[in-house]
Order: structure tokens, then sequence, then C-alpha cells
């Protein structure tokens, strides 16, 4: 073998390599974030994991493409991940809104108010409240303070712009510190609630 195709050939190899350790790192550091996001979806660990392991096969064989037409191709999991569990309930032949369910509440019920204690008849009334919501605000609130999401990442998710994501979730929030079931919990100085 001549010396310029042994240099060609090693700087394929070592392309090969960086190529591999990145993505190894985007599995490394993205891979549990997305297992709570389809494991909340899911029925079962075990199903989960298998769901998991089609997104990422499906997202690293077009990998050099999400690199070079996306600005944070990461964003593309959770797309793929949201056709693959909507295609899984579609087999089943049911539709399944992710509800808020139990710890849900209770990290929701911290990221909007923080000072508000999280007694078991807090929970019941926001999840009340929650209900009264738009599945679409619904959703909003569920990716980005349930499965942590930025904005830009639950606008890829919704199908809308970033502003659009925005204005779902400051009118979900408006809605819930306005709604009836949840005036027990205004502050006193309000003239409204009972509780501190």
């Amino acid at each position: 073998m001549s010396p310029a195709r042994e240099d060609n050939a090693s700087a394929r190899a070592a392309e090969g390599r960086e190529r591999r350790d990145e993505m190894r790192a985007v599995y490394t550091t993205h891979h549990p974030k997305l297992m709570a996001f389809v494991a909340r979806r899911v029925e079962g660990k075990p199903e989960a994991e298998d769901l998991c392991q089609d997104v990422w096969r499906l997202f690293f064989s077009r990998y050099d493409h999400y690199v070079e037409f996306y600005d944070e191709p990461v964003k593309v999991l959770y797309a793929i991940a949201k056709c693959r569990i909507a295609e899984l309930w579609q087999r089943r032949g049911r539709a399944r809104e992710v509800p808020f369910e139990g710890e849900d509440v209770t990290l929701l019920i911290h990221a909007i108010a923080p000072d508000l204690p999280t007694g078991i008849e807090r929970r019941v009334d926001i999840g009340r409240a929650l209900a009264c919501l738009p599945a679409r605000q619904r959703e909003a609130l569920h990716f980005h303070y349930i499965d942590s999401l930025t904005i830009a990442e639950t606008a890829v998710l919704m199908g809308i712009g970033s502003n659009g994501v925005k204005k779902l979730l400051k009118k979900a929030l408006e809605r819930l510190r306005d709604t009836a079931v949840l005036s027990a919990y205004r502050p006193e100085g309000t003239g409204e609630g009972v509780y501190k």
C-alpha cells in the first residue's frame, strides 16, 4: 500500500473513532432523560427500554443528517420517540393521553409555586385543576415541567414555534392560578383563601 493510501486509511479510521466517540457521548448524556420521557408514556420498564433502543437506532441511522441540518440534533430524539409511542398505542387500538400522576403533580407544584406545601389534598386539588385545562396546555406543561424539556424541544414535539409554547404555558399557568378549584390556596393578603 502506498504512503498516500495509508494516510487516507488512517485518517478515515481516526474520523470513524471520533464519530463513534461523539455518538457514545450523545447516548450517555441523553439516554436517562429519554428513558424517563418514554417510561412515563408506556407500560413497564422493559417495554420503555425496548422503545428507547428503537428510537436510538433510528436516530443514529440518520445521525450525520441531523448534525448537519439541526442546531440541536438531540431535539429530534423526542419527536422520534413521540411517533414510536403513538404507533405503539395505535397498534394496541387505544389512544393514551399522558396523565399527571402522583409525583408528577408534586413536581409541577414545586415548579409553579415552590412555596406551596404539597399535602395530599393539595395534590388532589391540583390534579382537578389540571383536568380543567385544554389538552394542548396540559401537554405543554407536561413536556416542559415534568419531562424537563426546553421550550425549543417542546416546540418541536408540539409542532409549533417557541413563542407558541410560551403562550400555552403562560395561559395554562394563568388558568391554574385563577381556577376556582385552587381558590383556597391563594395568599391570605388577597382576601381569598384559607391556606397559607
